[in-house]
């Protein structure tokens, strides 16, 4: 049977494909600002914003339970990495040993599947949030709770709206313990690497007094991959891409230095976020970044308030990346020496 016109346009709307994932994503990350400036903004916005975009990288699509069981899921990595981070806070010894755990985790899941290596990125990133910035309360697992159940509705929902449900990408468990079996011995030894250089640069965060550091630590998890080569062009990518990024924000603020013109922003940012993103990295990290900035200009009610929070988003994702090639060099040590051992 032939498509009809009708059926093409249909298609177009998929769940998957570019236009679509776009709205998906703007509606998903601007429901808790609107909540925000409805109820009035707090820190509970933080774990609000994480959730949606959690539970939108996790999103597999398959039958509505399975994908149920995917959107508790990355609550439950928000809310165990901020209940962590909250348990650990005022121990910094014991906030580096959880990096160094959370860092390694990442290490041995980042090549398993994007959903996987997502979660752990957001367990290192609450982590952080817990000890260090937002530490967590019961309104804000309730909040959590709510906002993957927006997430998980706003994923059903596009698919009834088209009328196209979407298959499930998810690996079986069998086929990611095989995976994890193949390369045993060299993920461990990535792993050990960025277990080490995660913890080493919170502690350059403190010390340079920043007081976002869980910035730097999502920049590290965002660019280190075990292949060299794709870490180092993810980082000259983010680098390139926050530095755009920040200066469309700070642009956008000067010309249109109004509350609704910054949720304007907002809305275009995160609807550009994955056409730049298959144009180049570079752009995709361009419109996030423009997005968060926005975000933080609107909070802090003018771009003045806010002009020392951006300047210290360029500074952490230096440092994160600096110490993404820590991580590679460390590896690449630890990688020669095992294949002196196997000879």
């Amino acid at each position: 049977m032939a498509e009809t016109p009708s059926s093409w346009m249909r298609l177009d709307w998929h769940g998957d494909l570019l236009a679509a994932r776009s709205i998906r994503f703007a509606l998903t990350v601007m429901a808790p600002i609107a909540v925000g400036l409805t109820v009035g903004v707090d820190t509970w916005l933080i774990y609000a914003m994480v959730t949606c975009i959690l539970a939108f990288a996790m999103d597999t699509g398959g039958p509505a339970r399975e994908r149920l069981l995917v959107f508790a899921a990355a609550g439950a990595v928000i809310v165990l990495g901020a209940g962590l981070g909250t348990a650990l806070a005022g121990h910094t010894g014991l906030v580096v040993a959880g990096f160094a755990v959370v860092g390694a985790l990442y290490a041995l899941v980042e090549s398993l599947h994007p959903a996987a290596a997502a979660g752990a990125r957001f367990l290192c990133l609450t982590l952080a949030v817990g000890a260090i910035y937002a530490p967590l309360e019961a309104r804000d697992v309730g909040v959590v709770a709510g906002f993957a159940t927006y997430a998980f509705l706003v994923s059903l929902g596009w698919d009834w709206l088209t009328g196209i449900p979407r298959p499930s990408t998810a690996p079986s468990l069998p086929e990611l313990l095989a995976r994890l079996r193949a390369t045993e011995r060299a993920r461990w030894v990535f792993a050990g690497a960025v277990g080490t250089a995660v913890p080493l640069a919170f502690l350059t965060c403190l010390a340079l007094g920043l007081h976002r550091p869980y910035w730097a630590l999502i920049a590290i998890v965002i660019v280190l991959r075990a292949d060299a080569l794709s870490s180092r062009r993810l980082m000259a990518q983010m680098l390139l891409g926050t530095l755009l990024g920040i200066a469309l924000a700070v642009g956008y603020g000067l010309l249109v230095p109004y509350h609704a013109a910054l949720l304007v922003g907002m809305a275009l940012a995160a609807l550009l976020r994955w056409p730049a993103e298959r144009r180049s990295g570079a752009l995709g990290t361009a419109a996030l970044t423009a997005f968060i900035m926005l975000l933080l200009e609107l909070v802090a009610g003018t771009l003045g308030r806010a002009e020392h929070d951006i300047a210290e988003r360029l500074i952490d994702v230096m440092v994160g990346c600096g110490f993404a090639l820590v991580a590679l060099w460390l590896d690449r040590l630890g990688q020669a020496v095992l294949r002196r051992y196997d000879r």
